[in-house]
This record gives structure tokens, C-alpha cells and sequence, in this order.
């Protein structure tokens, strides 16, 4: 079984640790039938949080579809026995697992070997490109693949301290409006979407001043965030979930009035944001999450 794992995220992590405990078993049983996993993070930050294990590939960066089928095409090639199709399916059967558990994971985990191929995509909810780049590449390979589908977090979000909008741009252009437009309600924005999309906070005005930035505590998000103009006493580096206090705590040093977040799910510690917020009743800027693809 050779498995291509996308992921350097918390389902991604637990995969990860259970197919090295799992080879581990195997070995002291002296069995050969190893799972040999290949797994993709974007960062070196991400790699070094996964298990050493000798059946276990990290890849550090960002493919698009054609690279992915690339991959998947060699595996299948090099691969010795013969790749069929489980009765009643294709080959490139799509499976969505919506509440995840590693026992779910592993369930759809073939021990027949002439299965040969299998793709995990454990990435972000948000992470909508490689999403769709691991769905083209599976269907140009004919391979099968199990998208981790992080539901979205029951936090008891019906109130005016909550606003919704498709993505960040237009969560920006709101902030922007409103402290052009109401400078009494100029606010400490306390950030919590990532390092991908900062620079479209730098559009807002005196957001060097106003702009507490939380993410992940990287030398490229560092040097990105100096780069932009935004204050190092408004950066908060630290690798999440973050309980409720901790979610407290930090709202409370950047003397917040709006929290922009993402609905992460319950596993990405979206409830005990929302749940900090409302106690210290700051507004709560949710980003959509992106439309599936078919």
C-alpha cells in the first residue's frame, strides 16, 4: 500500500502518527505489508511536527495538479502488482469522511494490495486550492481518494457581535468602512486568519497601530509580517488550538474590539474563540469557508 498524505494539519498529524504506529506493529509482527506514506506540508515548521519513521516521506512545499499526477502515476507504475478497481466502483472513487476519526480513516484503508493507491487530503477547510488540485490530479490518475471533511463548529453563533463574509477581502473592505466612516468605533483588530492573506489587512487605516496579527510562529511569517509594516509588540507567534482562557488572555492584551476569524471547526479551536469573544464582548468577523468542488 503506498499513501499520499496532504495535510499539516491536526487530522493530518493523527493520520500521520497512527501509520507509523501501525508500520511499528507490523514490523515487530515481521509482516512486509507496510504503509508506505508520502506526506505534503507547505512549511518546514509543519514537517517538523510529524513522526520519524522509516516508512514515512516528508515533502516540504506546494504542488499543483499536474505535479500530483505526476506522482500518483509513478507509484501506480513502479507499483508490482496490478491496480484494479474494488467491485462496483472506478478506480478514482471519492470518499468524504465528514466526522473524523482515525478508526474511519483506517476503515477505508484497503489490506487487499492490489488496491496499491490510496490519497488522503487532510488539508486545511480553507486550503481550497490544493483541494481542488488533489481532486483533478485523482481523477487524471485514477486513484482513490479519502478527502478529511472538518465539519464546521456548532458555536451558538446567532447574535449581532457576529458577521459573516465570503473572504477576507470583503471582511477588510467592512473594517475599512467603518473606521473611515465611524472613527469612534476604531477598535483593535485582533487577527487569527493566517499569514497567507495579511497584506490585505495593510489597506486599513493606521493598521500598524490597530492590527494585532496571531500565527504561526515561523521565520517566513516573521519576516513577512515586518516586510508589511505591521509592529513586532502586535505579532502573537504560537502554534494553535488555544483554549478558551488562553483565547482570553490574548484578547485582552491587544485590548480588542474585533476578533476576524475562520470557522476552523471545532478541532481548529473555533469555539473557544467565539466563546472569548462573547464574554469580553468583542465582534466576531467570520470568513466563509470555500464552495466545494465536484
Amino acid at each position: 500500500m503506498h499513501i499520499f498524505l496532504f495535510g499539516g494539519t491536526t487530522e493530518g498529524r493523527k493520520i500521520a502518527e497512527h501509520i507509523a504506529e501501525e508500520n511499528r506493529k507490523r514490523e515487530i509482527e515481521g509482516r512486509k505489508d507496510f504503509l508506505e506514506t508520502e506526506i505534503f506540508v507547505t512549511t518546514d515548521y509543519g514537517a517538523g511536527l510529524l513522526p520519524k519513521e522509516k516508512h514515512i516521506t516528508v515533502n516540504v512545499g506546494r504542488l499543483n495538479a499536474e505535479e500530483m499526477d505526476e506522482r500518483f502515476g509513478t507509484a501506480k507504475r513502479a507499483y508490482r502488482y496490478p491496480i484494479r478497481p474494488k467491485v462496483g466502483t472506478d478506480n478514482n472513487e471519492q470518499i468524504v469522511i465528514n466526522e473524523f476519526s482515525i478508526e474511519g480513516v483506517m476503515r477505508e484503508i484497503p489490506e487487499d494490495k492490489a488496491d496499491g493507491i490510496l490519497v488522503i487530503d487532510a488539508t486545511h477547510p480553507y486550503a481550497a486550492v490544493a483541494t481542488e488540485n488533489i481532486n483533478k490530479a485523482c481523477k487524471a490518475s485514477g486513484v482513490r481518494c479519502i478527502r478529511i471533511n472538518r465539519p464546521n463548529a456548532d458555536s451558538g453563533t446567532e447574535s449581532s457581535d457576529f458577521l459573516y463574509f465570503e473572504n477576507i477581502k470583503n471582511a477588510v473592505r467592512w473594517l475599512n468602512s467603518t473606521f473611515k466612516n465611524f472613527p469612534e468605533k476604531r477598535k483593535h483588530i485582533f487577527i487569527t486568519t493566517g499569514s497567507k492573506e495579511i497584506q490585505e489587512y495593510t489597506s486599513i487605516p493606521d493598521y500598524e497601530e490597530y492590527c494585532y496579527v496571531r500565527a504561526l510562529p515561523t521565520f517566513e511569517v516573521i519576516d513577512k509580517c515586518m516586510k508589511l509594516g505591521f509592529r513586532r509588540d502586535r505579532l502573537i507567534l504560537m502554534q494553535g488550538p488555544f483554549d478558551v482562557d488562553m483565547n482570553l488572555a490574548q484578547l485582552r492584551y491587544a485590548s480588542a474590539g474585533y476578533i476576524v476569524t475562520k470557522d476552523s471547526g471545532k478541532i481548529g479551536g473555533f469555539s473557544e474563540k467565539c466563546d472569548a469573544a462573547i464574554e469580553l464582548g468583542v465582534k466576531v468577523l467570520v470568513i466563509g469557508r470555500p464552495k466545494d468542488f465536484d
